[in-house]
């Protein structure tokens, strides 16, 4: 049954972009050199010159650019080069907060009206290679939510998110297990990764929408496969595929799935509610990283993701 307090907070402000599609992420580097006033990033890799170059001639003309790069060992040599060349443009570039193990968001504020809140690096490869989902997002309060978590990481300041986007990680595990528990006859998830074993958990959530009757389809990426958490959802009655190349082998016609989407209570392509973000459904990425989600219910993007989910589940390898 659904949870006592129903489904949670979702907008329908949204218009979702399902990559590859052709344009090789396009869409972004043209928005944001469409900015009027202010541009605001929050990246965990960033070498896509076409977005870099958009970034930095915003500065250059004196548009508030700022952007907040993931600074952990992992990625701070792989960003220096565009956190060199959007400060001496004039944009204020910082390091991601140590705060965070990782500031894996991906989100882009244009103007302070419309907040793109992806699965989707800023990466050369990211929207050639991988399965991404792109998050257009123009509600007003979501909008002003993102820019107060960006503001606040930007300064090194901590905040208590309390909109109803999807933050990790100060409320990440608990809304999506909320959308998974409110599901009543289908379910779909699809992740790099899905390994969220923590009590009361992802995995717990989607292993018990199978007990009470959900059709359950979970699509985990290549190399990803978290044993456990297969054999939990397959005990309970869930279906598990693995699909795609390995990370860095993924084509437009193969891609990586480097998704991290979930649609509930779908007829056909009509579905209630989704999400999608940069959380990965891991216990690492949702109680340590800096990560940004959103929960919708526009039937016509939610179409999108569904279609996309039934295409990448029938190509993929039952676990």
């Amino acid at each position: 049954m659904p949870t006592p307090d129903g489904p949670p907070a979702s907008t329908s402000a949204i218009q979702i972009i399902a990559e590859p599609n052709g344009n090789k992420g396009s869409e972004l580097s043209t928005a944001i050199a469409g900015a009027k006033h202010s541009v605001y990033m929050t990246m965990y890799e960033l070498d896509n010159t076409t977005v870099i170059n958009a970034l930095a001639s915003r500065a250059s003309a004196g548009l508030d650019v700022q952007v907040i790069l993931d600074g952990s060992t992992t990625n701070k040599s792989f960003n220096t080069p565009a956190f060199n060349q959007l400060t001496s443009a004039g944009a204020k570039a910082v390091w991601s907060n140590p705060a965070f193990t990782y500031t894996h968001e991906k989100t882009v504020i244009i103007d302070g009206t419309v907040a793109w809140i992806m699965t989707m690096n800023g990466n050369t490869t990211s929207p050639i290679d991988n399965r991404e989902y792109l998050a257009i997002d123009t509600d007003p309060d979501d909008v002003a939510e993102a820019t107060a978590v960006f503001t606040a990481d930007h300064a090194m300041q901590s905040i208590t998110p309390s909109g109803a986007l999807v933050v990790a990680n100060s409320n990440a595990r608990p809304k999506l297990v909320q959308l998974i528990d409110s599901a009543t006859t289908t379910l779909d998830v699809e992740g790099e990764e899905f390994s969220d074993t923590n009590s009361n958990g992802i995995v717990d959530a989607v292993s018990q929408a199978a007990r009470r009757g959900v059709v359950v389809h979970v699509i985990v990426s290549n190399g990803n496969v978290d044993p456990t958490s297969v054999t939990d959802v397959t005990k309970a009655g869930g279906h598990v595929v693995m699909t795609g190349p390995t990370s860095g082998n993924g084509t437009t016609s193969n891609p990586y799935i480097h998704a991290k989407a979930i649609v509930v209570d779908c007829t056909g392509t009509t579905c209630t509610r989704g999400y999608v973000g940069s959380e990965n459904f891991s216990a690492g990425s949702l109680g340590y990283n800096r990560e940004l989600g959103v929960i919708f219910d526009t039937a016509s993007e939610l179409a999108k993701v569904k279609t996309t989910i039934d295409t990448d589940f029938a190509a993929g390898v039952t676990q």
